[in-house]
């Protein structure tokens, strides 16, 4: 995938990302974080957690995406942060903000 290619999926992801983040910062997920109407004090607890962690989610992929646009912009995008090798077009088609080939991102996860 070509540098411009790249990039144009990741600004059109970090938008998506950033509309999913205001939408849930907002209560509009259907839990409400203000909500004074919840019967169950635990069911309250419950989804404002559940908003915290998909809010963490959208922030880490939010991340993801700028560093993938840093690394467009020093010339090393589409190179693995682990190995330096290729990582493969069609990961990078399907992942635009692959920081890692396969195998490196496998060795992270399991770290």
């Amino acid at each position: 995938m070509d540098a411009e290619t790249a990039r144009g999926a990741l600004l059109v992801e970090r938008e998506r990302l950033e509309r999913d983040l205001a939408q849930l910062q907002g209560g509009e997920t259907g839990h409400g974080r203000e909500s004074a109407d919840r019967p169950d004090d635990a069911a309250e607890t419950f989804a404002n957690e559940l908003d915290e962690g998909m809010e963490d989610d959208l922030r880490a992929s939010l991340d993801e995406v700028a560093e993938a646009l840093d690394r467009i912009d020093a010339g090393t995008y589409g190179r693995c942060v682990g190995c330096g090798e290729a990582i493969p077009v069609k990961r990078l088609e399907a992942l635009p903000a692959s920081a890692r080939c396969m195998d490196c991102q496998r060795k992270a996860e399991h770290r």
